[in-house]
């Protein structure tokens, strides 16, 4: 039973999505899971904290919370079930996660050691194919960033400047930022900032207060 239960939720996640069903039983017989289970406001990983595991959310709800390097800001983001934390981080020159993940509610999460990934990804092509497609993916979307037009105006600087700073754009976030350092972030003046972030919260795509900037749904910003 417990097996059954297991097989249904990796399905739930990229990682195992097109495998046969008797090469997941396989897997799910012989493969050394990890299980967590924390309650909320528990911290998970540390930005900068070595990644070396799959760590997958399969019940509740996580908060991310990634900073620039100097530290002057920060941005945080709400993560339901399933979802998994930085998996393209187990490899490569930096093997570190860029951000801290804590528990916002009572969650459960299966883990799985970079040394069994690695048996995984040789002994099944699917798992390989598939965490090739996840990383290919998440190249492919920084490249067309990089090339989407900027525009001229302040809003879409300030909303480029917001997509970019994001593990995934769309959903709730909050950006904690003096409007001093944003202004220098999208080569504007400050006045011109204040000016169009209160247009913003009038039209109820974000609400000001002090350093911080809540957007409950970043994705509304894709279509203006």
């Amino acid at each position: 039973m417990a097996e059954i239960l297991l097989y249904h939720k990796l399905l739930e996640f990229p990682l195992f999505l097109g495998m046969k069903h008797k090469d997941i039983m396989e897997l799910v017989a012989h493969t050394r899971f990890g299980f967590m289970k924390e309650d909320a406001n528990k911290t998970i990983v540390e930005a900068d904290s070595p990644c070396d595991s799959i760590i997958m959310l399969v019940n509740g709800q996580i908060e991310s919370i990634t900073a620039s390097a100097d530290k002057n800001f920060m941005v945080e983001e709400v993560f339901n079930s399933p979802f998994t934390l930085q998996p393209e981080n187990i490899f490569g020159m930096t093997q570190r996660y860029t951000s801290t993940f804590r528990t916002s509610t009572k969650s459960h999460f299966i883990t799985i050691s970079k040394q069994e990934l690695c048996i995984l990804i040789d002994k099944f092509d699917t798992i390989k194919f598939n965490y090739l497609n996840m990383l290919a993916a998440l190249v492919q979307k920084k490249q067309r960033a990089t090339w989407l037009p900027n525009g001229t105006d302040t809003r879409s600087h300030i909303i480029t400047f917001l997509t970019s700073h994001c593990i995934r754009p769309s959903g709730h976030k909050v950006y904690h930022i003096l409007m001093n350092r944003l202004a220098e972030e999208v080569n504007t003046s400050r006045l011109e900032v204040s000016r169009e972030l209160n247009k913003m919260q009038e039209e109820g795509l974000v609400t000001l207060a002090r350093g911080r900037i809540t957007i409950p749904f970043l994705e509304r910003f894709v279509t203006l």
